[in-house]
């Protein structure tokens, strides 16, 4: 028998607000600042694709229909 795998989210997750992970808390942050996928990617050193998959499980855990809207909820919109 091998050794145990941790099941769920990780400690960090759950502690963060909407379950995001402390990656989608970053590219949160960024979309409060107003900036593109194009601008996160060169920010994070990520490619645009992989910015694209942030958002997008972003949106969806928060239940936000913009970018702009998440970043509202977790209050670090720069026009919140």
């Amino acid at each position: 028998m091998g050794a145990a795998t941790p099941r769920g989210r990780a400690s960090t997750t759950r502690r963060n607000p909407g379950g995001l992970t402390d990656r989608q808390l970053e590219v949160v942050r960024l979309l409060g600042r107003g900036l593109s996928n194009a601008e996160i990617a060169r920010e994070m050193v990520l490619s645009p694709k992989s910015v694209e998959h942030h958002v997008g499980a972003v949106l969806t855990k928060l239940g936000a229909a913009s970018r702009l809207e998440a970043a509202q909820r977790l209050g670090i919109s720069d026009s919140a």
